[in-house]
């Protein structure tokens, strides 16, 4: 069912496994941008540290003078185009990129023959404004050549939303480090009251009620 969602990002992931020094290339070349300098990588798209179960990124006044945990963020337009952390500048570097319709959020990483390559891969897919579906792919290679000892992770997200165009659900299907361990099926359920926003989920479980739980919840006050 997942299957051609995993071959796209398959595609995108080798398309783009080495490409760090040409990525690089593609931000130097910007001009007149804002920086923000945070604790943690900003959001690519809305709720995802919520659907990721992540702390909310704090935001410095001015940049820090210790490079240390700190990641600088680059914005073109109020648009993240760039993030990467100040105290190792090649190790999670972030390019953000759009192409056929989708926005990719590239992380590449230094592995341990010191090479900086492509890790995780997340593909924001549109239809017309807003999000049809939020594709996750995460491989770790095993430098040894050890093709059984790679990990793969993947994660498929299908949105639907209400009269008002506000998220309603979100599904999401898809494995953990090998294809034979498969989730269960995630339904994340938004509810708005007063302007604050609040993220249930369960989980459909074999032999198990389905039990909701709230998972997050977002005060106006953060509402951007």
């Amino acid at each position: 069912m997942i299957e051609k969602e995993y071959d796209l990002l398959l595609e995108i992931f080798e398309k783009y496994y080495d490409s760090y020094e040409e990525m690089l290339s593609r931000v130097k070349e910007v001009e007149n941008d804002t920086v923000i300098w945070s604790d943690s990588f900003l959001e690519f798209f809305p709720y995802q540290n919520a659907l990721n179960q992540l702390k909310e990124p704090k935001i410095y006044k001015a940049e820090p003078k210790s490079n240390k945990g700190v990641i600088v963020n680059k914005l073109k337009n109020g648009e993240l185009y760039y993030s990467y952390d100040n105290e190792n500048k090649g190790w999670s570097s972030v390019f953000l990129i759009k192409e056929d319709g989708m926005k990719l959020y590239l992380r590449f990483l230094n592995n341990d023959n010191d090479e900086i390559v492509l890790e995780q891969v997340y593909c924001v897919v549109l239809k017309e404004t807003v999000i049809e579906k939020v594709l996750f792919y995460l491989k770790d290679v095993d430098l040894d050549g050890d093709e059984e000892l790679n990990e793969e992770t993947f994660l498929v997200d299908k949105y639907s939303y209400n009269s008002n165009q506000a998220i309603d659900t979100i599904i999401r299907n898809g494995f953990y480090h090998e294809s034979k361990n498969i989730i269960p099926t995630t339904t994340f359920r938004f509810e708005y009251v007063n302007e604050d926003i609040f993220i249930y989920t369960k989980q459909l479980k074999l032999n198990q009620m389905d039990v909701e739980k709230l998972r997050w919840k977002i005060k106006k006050s953060k509402i951007k």
